[in-house]
């Protein structure tokens, strides 16, 4: 897996410029076309195996092979574009973009931003939690196996992003 880092040193230069009234939190994902083409590719190879004429065994397999190879290239270099949170700096707004979920207006008393361990190996996630309870508003996930240096850039970017908004920081701090 690649690194991150350029992405989390984008995302602290947004959050730091003064002009800026808002900053896109991205979802890191793959894109879907890699599950497509390489279970295309696992299909395609399938039906090769039963079904094809012998003549063109041996050139479809070689296809299937080879879409099911684009397909994990696809699934390690692709990521989804346009997906993740939109944080409102002005507004103080937290909105999703292209995804399910719910925005929340952080006017109010008792917000804070955690930087808390992700659901992946090695990850750390940030997340917008409100006193009165609820389920949290998880913003960003760093990937899995995230070094050490990235899990500094996240929690640095949440000091940032806390300043910017006034809400409370708490949770991990590196």
């Amino acid at each position: 897996m690649r690194s991150n880092v350029p992405l989390l040193r984008g995302l602290i230069d947004q959050a730091q410029a003064a002009a800026r009234s808002d900053v896109f939190l991205p979802k890191l994902e793959p894109h879907p076309a890699s599950l497509v083409v390489g279970l295309g590719g696992t299909a395609l190879g399938l039906w090769t195996g039963r079904y094809a004429p012998p003549d063109w065994r041996v050139e479809l397999g070689w296809a299937a092979l080879l879409m099911v190879f684009v397909g994990m290239l696809m699934f390690l270099l692709m990521q989804r574009q346009g997906v993740g949170w939109r944080l409102d700096f002005v507004r103080r707004r937290v909105e999703p973009v292209g995804q399910d979920g719910r925005s929340a207006e952080l006017e109010y008393e008792g917000w804070r931003l955690l930087c808390v361990a992700g659901d992946k190996r090695r990850s750390l996630a940030l997340e917008f939690r409100h006193d009165d309870g609820g389920k949290p508003l998880r913003v960003f996930q760093s990937r899995g196996n995230a070094n050490q240096h990235e899990h500094r850039l996240v929690s640095q970017l949440a000091d940032e992003l806390a300043r910017r908004l006034a809400v409370q920081r708490d949770g991990l701090s590196l």
